[in-house]
Order: structure tokens, then C-alpha cells, then sequence
């Protein structure tokens, strides 16, 4: 450099302007190649972690099939829990296509990377729409299960609590088959329908003995609630038309008419419908009992301490007698076989046999004819009334005291007498729903006291 400015001193004028201009341009174009450099440099520093980690992901999903493998297993298939839900054959087949591709490619470039992460997560749409068919299917299993409880297990009680009352029971290490143990009558009460509900809903028979979180145990408990709460729905609409037909079908026929769609002209409003809901220690045909009932006088209460008269045979109570006929009201007994077996099997005749395909289906007769008997009385003493909606108390008639007092009556028999009669009166219904031929069944013989075993006893 020095050699070139000592030349260019001792050249003319206007040749060492020429050299400067020169010498201007090289230094610029030096300093624009420097900036270049400088700015190639940095971005190349900064793509470096971005580099890395596209690295170290493309070997995870891209080197080694066994790799690729093992991360969607640890990061996939556990995250989605898809042992719990079967793939289908589209899922399988990209789970296929995915690890060939993946096996033949190593060390992929980023896009490829890209590439199997949207597959990935297609693989993952697709396990979560597997796994709602699961759900919705338990869902309705639930909602199903749930219906029987309305009808054999309780009138009101909700699922959550007949558990609770289970729970406490174990907690406290209470005997838990000794009705006898001193205890509240209510949780006592509580607890015998806890045990009718873990015979007719096997799903809450597992769910005592099993450990489940909080948000599936209250999403369960809605399931049977719901379930239970809508069969009782369902029986109290149809029964409105249903009695409201049968009424109609006396002669002569009720007056004022009882339409099937409206609840006015209902109860003790009418005469047809208030000697049915009378209680049976009143005498209805006395105008002075209908009015006193009408105008709630204190000296005719209608209340649930007294049997409504179509529990019994033909309407009739004898004071001297009260157990004969009770819970033997045709009305009564035709309202139970149009819940619990059929609408058509209600309009049969009584002594008509049930088919053995109907008996298969309907479960332990004894228990049924026990459980259905009070559910039916509480569902025709409605049906009768007045009553806009279904409501526990109606005026001064409580449903759920009129539900334990038949419970009481069938289930807690004091003495052996009582015992017997309630015997009698199951084999009676069994002979009435299931008809002659199959209701000695539940009646087995005492063989030992037969003449085959006392002649084997001889030998």
C-alpha cells in the first residue's frame, strides 16, 4: 500500500485522480463483502439450536425403527390409553404405514419430521373418536340399569345416598346382614333398599368394590338417577291414558268423563275415581263422607295411615278381618301386569298362563311380586288423583309413607301367622301373573315328608 501511494506521487495530476477513484471503489466493495460476512455469520449462529433440535427429534422419530417404536408407545399410546379402545382396521393400518415409512427413512430432514407429526396427530383423532363409542355405550347400559330402581329397589332414595349408608355401615363395622342392630328406622330402611339396588344393578354391585375417581363415580351416579327418574316418568304418562281407558270402559260410564290427556275430574272429584282412592275406613256412599273428604274436614283426613280401597278385592274391608282381600284389587292387580310384564298381558284373563318366554325375562318371582306390588299401588293411587304432577305429598297424602307402609307389611312380618299370610298372598299373585302351571314352582314340596323318602328310609 505504501508503495502504491509513494507511485501515485510521482504521477500527473489527473492519472493519480484516476488511481483514487479506484481506490474508493475497492474500499467500498471491501466494506459491503465485510457487512455480507458479518450477517451470514450471525444467521448461521442462530439457526444452530433450531438445528439441534431438529435433530435430536429426527433421530427419535426418524433413525431407528426400534426408536420410533418406543416413542410411540412411551408418548402416544400410553398418553391415549389406547389398550383401553380396540383400534379399528384404518387405525392399524397407519400405525403400519407410519413405521415403514419410517423404518426405510433415517435421519430425515425436518419436513419429513413434519410429516410424521401430522400423522400422529390424525392417529390421535382417531383414537379419541374410538374411545367415545366406549362411553356412550356405558352411558346407556347406565341409564337402562338405572331404570329398575324407581320400580323395585326405592321411591325416592338417590343412588349416592343408599351407597352412603353402605359405607357407614362398613365404617363403623355394623353387622351388615342383622336388620336387627339398633340403628335409625330410616337408615335401616335405607339400607335394605341399598340391598335391592346391588341385586338389580350389578354395575353398583362392582362399584362398592372397586377404586374410582371422584368426576366418574358423580358421572355414574347421574346415569342411574337419571334412568330411574325417567322410567318413573314414563310409567306416570302412560298410566294417565291407561286408566283413563279402563274408567271409561264401566257402565254406565263415570260422570264427569275422565279424558286420558288431563287429570281434571280426577280424584274425589268423581265419584268412579274417589270410591277407589277412598280410605277404607270411611264409607264412601255416605254423601256426608264425600263432602267432609271434599272440604278437608279434620274428622275425614285422607291421609297415608289408612289402605285405599282399591288395594282390596272388590272394594270391600272387613274391620274384624283387615288382612282378607288386601292387595287383591282387580284394578290393582291389572295396572302391575301392564308395568311389569305388558300392556297386552293386562287385558287378559287372569288364569291365562304366561308364556315361558315371558317368565325368563322377568326375573325372581317372589321378589318381583314383593317389590312391584308397592311401587304399582303408589303409580294407580297417582294415576287416580287429581294431581297436575307427580309430587311425594298430595294435600295431606303422603306417597312415600303409603310406599313404607306396604314395604312394612310385606317385608317385616312380626310374627309366623303374619309370615304365612304374606306367603299365601306372593303364591296368589304368582298364580295370577304367571297363571297355575308355573306358580307351583315357587312352591316347592317338602319332598322328605313324601312317600318316596319315607320308603328310602326304611332301606
Amino acid at each position: 500500500m505504501l508503495l502504491f501511494v509513494l507511485a501515485l506521487g510521482n504521477r500527473p495530476k489527473s492519472e493519480w485522480t484516476a488511481y483514487a477513484i479506484t481506490l474508493r471503489v475497492y474500499a467500498f466493495l471491501a466494506v459491503y463483502l465485510l457487512i455480507c460476512l458479518f450477517w451470514l455469520t450471525g444467521k448461521a449462529f442462530a439457526n444452530i439450536p433450531n438445528k439441534l433440535k431438529n435433530n435430536s427429534e429426527g433421530d427419535a422419530l426418524g433413525g431407528k425403527s426400534v426408536r420410533l417404536l418406543s416413542h410411540f408407545h412411551s408418548s402416544h399410546i400410553h398418553h391415549l390409553h389406547l389398550p383401553l379402545t380396540p383400534p379399528n382396521a384404518s387405525t392399524k393400518s397407519s400405525i403400519v404405514h407410519l413405521m415403514s415409512q419410517t423404518s426405510t427413512q433415517s435421519d430425515g430432514p425436518p419436513s419429513e419430521v413434519g410429516a410424521l407429526k401430522r400423522q400422529l396427530a390424525l392417529l390421535e383423532a382417531q383414537n379419541a373418536e374410538l374411545r367415545k363409542l366406549p362411553m356412550e355405550e356405558k352411558s346407556v347400559c347406565l341409564h337402562l340399569e338405572g331404570r329398575v330402581i324407581r320400580r323395585l329397589v326405592c321411591l325416592t332414595e338417590r343412588v349416592e345416598d343408599l351407597i352412603t349408608e353402605f359405607d357407614r355401615r362398613v365404617t363403623l363395622d355394623i353387622e351388615l346382614d342383622d336388620d336387627a342392630t339398633v340403628n335409625d328406622p330410616e337408615d335401616d330402611r335405607r339400607y335394605r333398599s341399598y340391598k335391592k339396588l346391588a341385586t338389580w344393578c350389578l354395575s353398583v354391585r362392582k362399584l362398592v368394590h372397586s377404586v374410582v375417581e371422584d368426576s366418574e363415580l358423580s358421572c355414574i351416579y347421574s346415569k342411574l338417577n337419571k334412568g330411574a327418574d325417567g322410567a318413573r316418568a314414563d310409567d306416570t304418562t302412560r298410566l294417565k291414558v291407561t286408566i283413563a281407558s279402563w274408567m271409561m270402559q264401566a257402565t254406565p260410564p263415570p260422570n264427569p268423563v275422565i279424558h286420558g290427556q288431563s287429570r281434571m275430574g280426577r280424584g274425589f272429584n268423581n265419584d268412579a275415581t274417589g270410591r277407589l282412592i277412598c280410605p277404607v275406613d270411611y264409607d264412601w256412599s255416605d254423601p256426608v263422607v264425600q263432602q267432609g273428604i271434599r272440604d278437608y274436614h279434620p274428622d275425614y283426613r285422607v291421609t297415608a295411615h289408612s289402605w285405599p280401597a282399591f288395594l282390596y278385592e272388590d272394594e270391600r274391608y272387613d274391620p274384624l278381618n283387615p288382612i282378607d282381600g288386601l292387595f287383591k284389587g282387580k284394578l290393582f292387580l291389572k295396572t302391575f301386569k301392564y308395568i311389569f310384564t305388558s300392556p297386552t298381558s293386562a287385558e287378559l284373563d287372569d288364569q291365562e298362563p304366561t308364556s315361558p318366554a315371558m317368565l325368563s325375562m322377568q326375573g325372581p318371582p317372589k321378589q318381583r311380586r314383593t317389590d312391584g306390588k308397592r311401587r304399582t299401588s303408589v303409580q294407580l293411587r297417582f294415576a287416580l288423583s287429581s294431581t297436575g304432577s307427580w309430587r311425594i305429598v298430595d294435600d295431606e297424602f303422603n306417597h312415600q309413607d303409603f310406599y313404607d307402609n306396604i314395604v312394612d307389611f310385606l317385608e317385616l312380618a312380626a310374627t309366623s301367622d303374619a309370615v304365612k299370610e304374606v306367603e299365601d298372598l306372593l303364591l296368589w299373585w304368582n298364580r295370577k301373573v304367571f297363571g297355575c302351571k308355573h306358580a307351583s314352582v315357587y312352591r316347592p314340596q317338602r319332598t322328605e315328608q313324601l312317600s318316596v323318602a319315607r320308603c328310602s328310609s326304611r332301606h
